[in-house]
């Protein structure tokens, strides 16, 4: 019994941990979005996409300071991703409102 219980918390920790890194990535793409948005006002110039590429820079330290695991390149590729991604949806609809 009491081993079903350390699987079952050892398999909500890495739950856990895969949403968070999943759902500060979105948050951050979004946040970078809404500033582009808001600071860059010819939607042609790349000057977004150093926003965006600045967020994810900074998540660096976001993830360090909430004592969340990186293990290696592949997640830091993921966040990358998901980071970029998130980034050109918002910008493109804030484009078109």
């Amino acid at each position: 019994m009491e081993n079903k219980d350390k699987e079952r918390d050892k398999k909500r920790a890495e739950y856990e941990e895969g949403l968070k890194k999943t759902l500060i990535p979105v948050a951050f793409g979004i946040l970078a979005g809404i500033l582009s948005f808001i600071l860059i006002k010819d939607p042609v110039s790349t000057d977004g996409l150093i926003i965006a590429i600045l967020m994810i820079f900074v998540q660096k330290f976001v993830y360090r300071s909430l004592h969340i695991p990186m293990e290696g390149v592949k997640d830091w590729i993921y966040l990358a991703f998901m980071t970029l991604f998130c980034w050109f949806v918002a910008y493109t609809l804030m484009l078109n409102l």
